[in-house]
């Protein structure tokens, strides 16, 4: 069900009840922990769905940056109680309580040490997202919502952009946006998004497609024969100026194993 908070203060609100329920005490512990090291702030898909949905039904795994060297984010680990692992794009992975969490000293994310984007400050982020609903952060330090004016606009309105296609993981950026347009019920679609689906799609079969759902999303939204209807109907919108309308894609099945 989509639930789309109305403002700046409500999301924030929401934000912050999410972390203070007492399923979250333990991340929330791990949080204070870890902001003696520097700020930290959680990005990307949390806040996306909690701005969309609301607190309840969110069970994915949790993002955070911290502004701090790299030398000192290892130090902390090394001396707090948490156990943690290096993931695979070189920040930490720790389970807090169940929740997956995975940390990162802020001008080591993957977009900022590659290059891609110039780190000046922490609104920076925003910049090194794949899409426009994954550039939202929020800082516990100042418990402020950091986001462009237009945000929760445009998760009402539904409009869906590419903020940076480069990525370690491209089959990711293509299963993102299908996602988004499927499940997430993107109605949308701006220009460079359009530029960007003309260009990707036709490098995959509807077999890889399917193939990739199951591997990435573990949820089936296109079956072969919607993929290859969805691919013609892309390459009927044109590039406009203020974006073109998809028609809405529901749900599809879930795979079981996966639930």
């Amino acid at each position: 069900m989509i639930d789309i908070a109305d403002n700046n203060q409500s999301l924030k609100k929401r934000v912050v009840r999410f972390f203070d329920s007492p399923k979250r005490a333990d991340v929330l512990e791990f949080v204070n922990s870890a902001s003696v090291v520097g700020e930290v702030l959680v990005f990307g898909g949390l806040l996306r769905d909690i701005a969309l949905f609301g607190v309840k039904n969110f069970n994915s795994d949790i993002d955070l940056v911290v502004d701090c060297s790299s030398v000192k984010l290892f130090s902390f680990f090394n001396e707090c109680v948490y156990k943690s692992r290096r993931n695979k794009f070189g920040g930490y992975r720790v389970e807090v309580a169940g929740w997956t969490v995975d940390v990162w000293p802020i001008r080591e994310t993957w977009a900022f040490k590659n290059g891609c984007v110039t780190f000046e400050n922490r609104e920076s982020l925003l910049l090194t997202t794949i899409t426009n609903w994954d550039a939202i952060a929020f800082s516990f330090e100042d418990k402020q919502i950091i986001a462009a004016s237009s945000y929760l606009e445009c998760l009402k309105i539904g409009e869906l952009d590419i903020v940076m296609e480069h990525n370690p993981n491209p089959v990711g950026v293509l299963m993102r946006i299908i996602r988004s347009i499927c499940d997430r019920q993107a109605r949308i679609l701006m220009p460079r998004l359009v530029k960007y689906l003309k260009q990707e799609l036709p490098r995959w079969s509807a077999s890889q497609i399917v193939n990739a759902q199951v591997d990435v999303l573990g949820k089936i939204y296109l079956s072969e024969v919607e993929y290859y209807n969805f691919r013609d109907e892309v390459f009927s919108l044109e590039e406009d100026l203020f974006g073109s309308t998809v028609l809405l894609k529901g749900r599809n099945f879930s795979l079981p194993f996966f639930e």
